[in-house]
């Protein structure tokens, strides 16, 4: 199966990134319209799951092909545009949505304003915040695993560290750590992303970003 998906690879993608905006449009849309809030969360969860499925494919790729490639470095680009600017970028999406839902119905148009600007030592505590969060749901979530299917008998045969690390990102067979194959390749790539958005969120407290000055000033 993954071999079909792979000789398809860009079309794929392309499906991934449509359902992609179905997704949230549609989450926007059944959470403002219809207020069917808690709804609403179960495409939110499908929005989290086509992003780790891109993510698969290219991870997928990489193990297939053994070097990187444009299609890897595009899925790359998508994966970091989704974990920076893209929280920014869907909160004004989401801004936008209930005010048109509001004028539309006939409602008070809400008086929201876009995500602020943060900079310096505010932007780096909100994403460590959001990376946090992100951890937290991680872990849990690996938790919820460990109790449902059990550690895989590979684990305790591993003699080292260093072995385990090799074998869990570069064998195809997703041996570890559970005894869910499935589970397994959801928690390396996940895993990727995990790290990822930690280096992409931490980079914020020892590089900060300050805010531009004008080099217009008024006499």
């Amino acid at each position: 199966m993954m071999d079909f998906i792979l000789e398809n690879k860009w079309q794929f993608l392309i499906t991934a990134e449509v359902f992609f905006w179905v997704f949230s449009l549609t989450f926007l849309v059944v959470r403002y319209w219809f207020n069917l809030k808690k709804l609403s969360i179960v495409f939110f969860f499908l929005f989290i799951i086509n992003d780790l499925w891109i993510a698969t494919m290219g991870f997928m790729d990489y193990l297939k092909t053994g070097n990187f490639t444009s299609y890897q470095i595009v899925i790359l680009i998508i994966i970091v545009y989704a974990l920076t600017y893209g929280k920014s970028d869907f909160r004004k999406l989401d801004i936008f949505i209930q005010k048109k839902v509001a004028k539309w119905k006939g409602q008070p148009i809400p008086d929201l304003k876009g995500p602020e600007k943060l900079y310096g030592k505010d932007l780096a505590r909100q994403e460590r915040k959001h990376f946090g969060i992100h951890l937290s749901i991680f872990i849990l979530a690996h938790i919820g695993m460990y109790i449902v299917y059990g550690l895989s008998d590979q684990l305790t045969q591993t003699a080292n560290i260093e072995q385990l690390l090799s074998t869990w990102f570069s064998s195809k067979d997703a041996l570890y750590p559970f005894k869910n194959e499935s589970m397994n390749n959801l928690s390396r790539i996940w895993t990727l992303v995990l790290i990822i958005d930690g280096v992409t969120s931490l980079s914020y407290t020892f590089f900060p970003k300050n805010e531009k000055k004008s080099v217009f000033t008024n006499n």
